[in-house]
């Protein structure tokens, strides 16, 4: 059986939704292709919760292979508990940027106060896309304390991208005067920034911002030349309407 046929076996696994399924499905971290595992993993994030297999994803995030561990935590999402929490922690300082981003986008789902600290922590990380993420889930948790903080980081931050999320960061902290810095980025040379803000606006919508945020992303639209942050707007754009119908 080749690696192509294993993963469609997983897939078809997985329509089932059933504890048996995950039986199955466990076979398959055992194969010898990297591949084939980490499909065998994401589909156990798929199935219904249940304490067997956080379990198992919960040893998986300490595995020595980093796409296994990043592959492990984004599957652990929709999970809770201390224990959860404190494979997610662990992974803060791991050498791998992607497992360091999953970590700091889990730690600001769960919500918990408890978080904070850590996600403090990762303001200062070498990577700009962690500490940009750091600062949204900051702003996510919610304390006004943390209103002083993002912004005595803000002060030093010099990339585009991480400067988006210390903006969502505040934004979502009450600090409204922060969406229009947000949508000024819609002008950023880059365009994964571009792409990064229409992709998050829609986590900002109020009935008292719509028509801005609607606006401007009107107006982004017309003047850009890339596919890719075009694509962004437009889906976003997509969104509002949708809200309006």
């Amino acid at each position: 059986m080749n690696n192509e046929q294993k993963i469609n076996i997983i897939k078809e696994l997985l329509q089932y939704q059933e504890l048996d399924s995950s039986f199955k499905i466990l076979e398959y971290l055992e194969d010898g292709d990297l591949t084939v595992k980490l499909t065998a993993i994401e589909a156990l994030g798929e199935l219904p919760k249940s304490d067997y297999i956080k379990d198992i994803l919960i040893k998986l995030s300490e595995n020595s292979d980093e796409e296994i561990r990043y592959y492990a935590l984004e599957s652990l999402k929709g999970y809770d508990g201390e224990d959860v929490f404190e494979a997610i922690v662990r992974n803060l300082k791991d050498s791998d940027e992607l497992v360091r981003i999953s970590v700091v986008e889990a730690i600001g789902d769960l919500n918990e106060i408890k978080g904070l600290e850590y996600l403090y922590e990762a303001l200062t990380d070498k990577e700009e896309i962690v500490r940009g993420y750091a600062a949204e889930g900051i702003g996510k948790i919610g304390k006004a304390a943390s209103i002083p903080i993002l912004e005595k980081h803000l002060k030093y931050e010099t990339s585009s991208l991480s400067k988006l999320g210390f903006f969502v960061g505040l934004f979502l902290l009450v600090e409204r005067e922060y969406l229009t810095l947000i949508l000024a980025l819609l002008k950023d040379p880059s365009y994964r920034v571009r792409c990064a803000v229409a992709n998050s606006v829609m986590d900002l919508l109020n009935q008292e911002n719509v028509n801005l945020i609607k606006q401007s992303l009107l107006s982004a639209l017309n003047n850009e030349q890339t596919n890719a942050a075009r694509s962004s707007m437009q889906g976003a754009l997509e969104e509002i309407n949708s809200l309006n119908t």
